[in-house]
């Protein structure tokens, strides 16, 4: 193994961590150590079944989607190009996170924020 791979293996762990962390305040049961695929899918499921009446909806589906997208792209380059993986895996949390902000955030019936 590379140092390159020895030095970002942590921030790896850490990123897959607080993503299957982020995935279960979602709803979903992640188990014992996930997969990045597994969580691929488990954060495309809970973007196809947002409460249709929640008006950020969208904008945190599209977050979910752009989540899933990035962790799909980090599962296919598994150990290879590990500083890419880790970039891939970190860009799916801020969109999480946006998501999650987007889910919560206060709105009025109006329709605007």
């Amino acid at each position: 193994m590379n140092t390159l791979t020895t030095r970002c293996l942590p921030a790896r762990s850490r990123a897959v961590e607080e993503l299957a962390e982020a995935t279960a305040k979602w709803g979903s049961a992640v188990p014992d150590d996930p997969g990045i695929s597994e969580l691929a899918d488990q954060l495309a499921s809970v973007a196809g079944h947002l409460p249709e009446d929640l008006v950020n909806r969208s904008e945190a589906a599209t977050d979910l989607k752009a989540a899933v997208e990035h962790l799909r792209c980090a599962a296919r380059l598994g150990g290879l190009l590990p500083v890419v993986t880790l970039y891939h895996l970190r860009l799916a949390l801020q969109h999480e996170r946006s998501a999650r902000r987007d889910h919560a955030r206060p709105h009025c019936l109006s329709g605007r924020s």
